[in-house]
Parts: C-alpha cells; structure tokens; sequence
C-alpha cells in the first residue's frame, strides 16, 4: 500500500473534498484523485461514495480509515526512529492547548535549538490520546495519567482578569482574593486552569458561581464585557486588569506537565526536550519575573 495514496485518501475522507484534499496537500486536483482511484484499484473496493455535495465514505472506506491513522502513525514513527537513531537528527511533534502554544511553545522553539518540527493545538482533554497517534510529546495544565513518563515544566500561577471598574472592589490589594468574588461569576477554561480553581473555590461557603468555557481567550472575552471575571494564565488582553489569584491567603497555580508514551523510539530524547523547556521557563517566565509573584502573592 502506497503511503502517498494512503494519504490522499485520509485527506480526502477528513475533509469529504478532492478540492480541499489537494489544497492542503499542494498538489493538484487531479493528482489526488489518481491516487485515490491505485489504491481502489489495489485494494478492489470502493472506497467513497462520489456526491454533487462532496465525497463520503463507504462502509470499506470506514475500516481503511480507522486503519489508515495507525498506518500512516507507523510510517512516521519509522522515519523519526531511523533519523534518530542512523542520522543523529531527532524531530518531535508537540501536543498542546493554544494558549500555550502562543505564550509557552512557540517562543521557546524561537529561541532555543530543540528538535521540534510542529505544534499541534487542540483541546486540553484531547492532548493525552494523541500520545497514542502521531504525538510525540504532550504539554498541558491537565495531569497526565498514570502510564505515561511525565516531568513538572513549571508552577504557573492563575490570573484574575476583570475592567478597572470590576477590579475596584479589590482596593489596593495586590491580588485577587476570591473570598471576595461570590456576588460574580467566575469565568474559567475547562483545562487545568478550571480545575484548580473549581477545587479552590470549593473550599469557600458559600462557594462563588463558576461558568467554565472553552478557552481562556474566551474567558477573557466575556470578562471584558462586564460577565465576571476571568481566572486564566494567558497575558493581558482585552484592557483587562490582573492580579494573581487567592483562596484562604493562598496563591492559586497550576501545574504545567509534559508527558510522553513510555515506549516511546526516542523516550530519552523526550525527557531532554522536557528537561530543556523546564529550565528555559524558569529563566523566561511567560508571567514576568517570579520575583515579582512571589513579592504580590505575600502582600
């Protein structure tokens, strides 16, 4: 079975158009189909069922699907165990939320030399079973589970982003105390960050009203439309205020991981990579100097 074919019929089946196939693959229309048609007539089945409105799947064109991610999984494992191993040039793929793609990963390739070739962004609680796919490395607020190799990349703390005229009810404390936050809704993303602060909150009576959405963008967004106040870890946006976040005189934080398969071809490069990120952090904190959180969060 041709991995090119195979490819452009994973392509195909992803985004149900030859059109959209070729455009993400840069090659032509007619390229795509050619291949779709050898490994057809290879496999002697029909794959997609050929509509006005697009192409979908037929039910033999399912099964090679659900196979084709771990075929196409296996031959890019292959290729980063033979450059790893043969040619001394290791090439990982990173899992991560956006978030931190844009305040952690992204500066951290920029200015270091570390053997990252992409970054994936998707949700929190999708990252650890791309680990089982085409991932090499994971990075997340969420803990990883038991069965995974993982290191502790940093303590990152949680941010309480509201307006000027939101933040007045803190005075001139230099955090923001949730004791003080149960007449308001709290805005949090649904990953590490939401989780550490639904636990903080939980230990308040009576407990502040928590609304968890998708992102911290999101979260921020709302809270500078006057919705509450967004507890997050991205940068100031939106001319939000900030102040670092408290419950019972304690700073909220969250643990920021990475993680990666324990069978991994090249498990020990992994764990220098995370080695590396975990030092660049703590000289390039994307929050500002941990002098100056550490001096707020005892105020």
């Amino acid at each position: 079975m041709d991995r090119r074919n195979l490819q452009s019929f994973e392509t195909v089946a992803r985004l149900g158009s030859v059109s959209a196939a070729a455009a993400e693959l840069r090659i032509s229309q007619p390229a795509v189909s050619k291949q779709i048609q050898r490994l057809e007539k290879e496999l002697g089945l029909r794959l997609f069922h050929r509509n006005p409105s697009g192409m979908t799947l037929t039910a033999a064109g399912e099964t090679l699907l659900e196979l084709g991610f771990d075929v196409l999984a296996r031959f890019e494992r292959a290729e980063g165990v033979m450059r790893s191993r043969f040619r001394g040039m290791p090439s990982f793929r990173v899992a991560c939320p956006h978030a931190t793609a844009e305040g952690v990963l992204t500066p951290f390739v920029a200015m270091t030399d570390v053997p990252i070739v992409d970054l994936h962004i998707i949700p929190a609680d999708e990252i650890d079973a791309a680990l089982d796919h085409n991932i090499d490395l994971a990075v997340s607020s969420l803990t990883p589970p038991e069965h995974r190799h993982r290191l502790p990349i940093a303590e990152v703390p949680v941010m309480v982003q509201g307006t000027s005229e939101a933040h007045d009810r803190f005075g001139v404390a230099q955090s923001g105390d949730l004791e003080l936050l149960r007449q308001t809704w709290l805005i949090v993303p649904r990953t590490g960050v939401g989780t550490a602060v639904i636990a903080a909150a939980a230990t308040l009576d009576p407990a502040p009203s928590i609304r968890e959405v998708s992102a911290g963008s999101v979260a921020q967004s709302l809270a500078a439309n006057g919705q509450g106040f967004a507890l997050v870890t991205e940068a100031q946006r939106f001319g939000l205020g900030a102040v670092p976040g408290r419950v019972n005189g304690q700073p909220i934080t969250i643990t920021l991981y990475a993680s990666w398969d324990v069978n991994h071809y090249a498990a020990t490069d992994l764990l220098q990579v995370a080695k590396s990120l975990r030092e660049w952090m703590s000289a390039n904190p994307p929050w500002g100097p941990r002098e100056a959180w550490d001096a707020s969060s005892r105020n």
